[in-house]
């Protein structure tokens, strides 16, 4: 019986491939870990834009119900408005913890307009922000139209 002795060619490494691998994965890691906090950050934006547009709208409806075509009526709804962010029922943002302070109303005709917005805390964008401040400013605004019938939503 004759054995042939094969010898396995195994190319020496060079030092400079050494850890290559490594270095990849550790600047991916960096890569999806701030992916993962921007979409962070601009997810809990879109939940406060979202609470925030709920409470302009329903502060919308409540102000245009108060119109009656007297300069009381329109000094009514811009009280009525506020009436929302105030209380022991007031609506709040950031899950119901914080509440709204910064809340403007204006009337014109038999439209009333409300924005309110608030300060977004940043944790992962707070890296990139240009004012370095750890917030980002988020609005909705809400127009609701007194009718004969009541009020409605128009924006």
């Amino acid at each position: 019986m004759v054995r042939c002795q094969v010898k396995a060619r195994h190319r020496p490494r060079r030092r400079r491939e050494n850890g290559f691998v490594l270095i990849v994965a550790c600047i991916v890691l960096v890569i999806l870990l701030g992916l993962a906090g921007v979409g962070i950050d601009m997810g809990r934006m879109y939940v406060i834009e979202s609470e925030l547009g709920a409470f302009t709208d329903a502060a919308a409806l409540n102000a245009a119900l108060k119109l009656d075509g007297t300069g009381q009526g329109v000094a009514r709804a811009q009280l009525a408005a506020a009436e929302f962010a105030s209380g022991p029922h007031a609506m709040k943002w950031d899950l119901g913890s914080q509440p709204i302070t910064d809340i403007k109303t204006s009337v014109l005709n038999n439209d009333v307009r409300v924005v309110a917005t608030a300060p977004a805390p940043l944790i992962f964008l707070r890296a990139v922000a240009a004012g370095k401040s750890g917030f980002s400013k988020v609005a909705a605004s809400s127009v609701a139209r007194k009718t004969a019938e009541g009020a409605r939503l128009i924006q």
